[in-house]
């Protein structure tokens, strides 16, 4: 096999090769830091070689295991999933994939014309196998936005609307790091849990190949005025099950993921929470221009969990 490309999403590396020539090419501007035209040292802690293969492989006739809508469906194929996407009101699909249950190996078959392949695995099907992977390391995809300073993250979490593209774009204008303002991951290095950008960005368009310790963990909610609440563990709970991506089709997926969203809502947080107070206070007396007065404080609502 040849070296076709090789893409790292924080913790996660897919090396992308190919049985024979092939220019593999990404050319949104979303993935640049993630793909890497020539092989790049990294410190991932879980790797999945990936062939690329041309071709038109049709859709499966039978019923998929789950529907992500109109852009991918996943079926049980014994050892191993196989899924397709990109195949609305289409006898053949965009993008199939196959992947060994081991995550020993992967697949994928792109129909494409011309001499290069562009983006041969990209949004959803880069995302669906970063589930299972993150799965077999402790991990987990947030919907957050996550800013940097100081050399720690923040990771402001919430459902589409809450505000994550928003604050994100406020923060970032008073100098804040933004990861990404969408999707992040949460995993653990070296007994540390630390949060990566990825390339499925928000309407703000923040993706950055970049990681850092997890410092807070917000929630954000629609409020009149901007605040911070404690969150009992019972709320953590059920506001980490709503924000995260817990691949249900997939019990071997889904229980190892629930399992770390137990383990990060029950360890004890070792960043002083001064630290995330201070960060916080900067920036609203930044934004006002006046000292820190909760009672008095303004704008975008946000409450916080740790």
């Amino acid at each position: 096999m040849r070296f076709a490309g090789q893409l790292n999403i924080g913790p996660l590396q897919f090396d992308l090769q190919a049985a024979a020539p092939l220019t593999v090419c990404y050319p949104e501007r979303a993935y640049a830091g993630f793909f890497h035209a020539k092989p790049t040292a990294s410190n991932a802690l879980r790797r999945l070689p990936v062939t690329v293969t041309r071709g038109a492989e049709p859709i499966p006739t039978t019923e998929p295991l789950f529907r992500g809508g109109r852009n991918w469906a996943v079926w049980d194929a014994g050892d191993e999933w196989q899924f397709a996407a990109g195949f609305h009101e289409r006898s053949v699909a965009r993008w199939m994939c196959r992947l060994a249950r081991d995550f020993s190996r992967a697949s994928v078959t792109v129909d494409f014309t011309g001499d290069v392949c562009v983006a041969p695995l990209c949004y959803p099907l880069d995302q669906i196998l970063s589930w299972g992977l993150l799965a077999g390391i402790g991990g987990v995809l947030l919907h957050a936005s996550v800013a940097v300073r100081n050399g720690v993250a923040l990771v402001f979490a919430g459902r589409s609307g809450a505000g994550k593209s928003t604050l994100a774009s406020l923060v970032h204008a008073q100098g804040w790091r933004i990861l990404n303002d969408d999707r992040v991951l949460v995993f653990k290095r070296g007994g540390e849990w630390r949060v990566a950008g990825t390339p499925w960005h928000g309407s703000g368009r923040f993706a950055e190949a970049h990681e850092a310790p997890l410092a807070g963990l917000f929630f954000l909610q629609q409020a009149l005025a901007e605040r911070i609440e404690e969150m009992a563990p019972s709320e953590i709970r059920l506001a980490l099950l709503d924000v995260a991506s817990v691949p249900w089709f997939a019990d071997d997926w889904a229980q190892p993921t629930l399992d770390t969203l137990e383990r990060l809502c029950a360890e004890e947080d070792t960043t002083p929470s001064q630290l995330v107070r201070r960060l916080l206070r900067t920036y609203i007396e930044e934004r006002t221009g006046s000292p820190w007065a909760p009672e008095s404080a303004e704008s975008t609502p946000t409450s916080t969990a740790n």
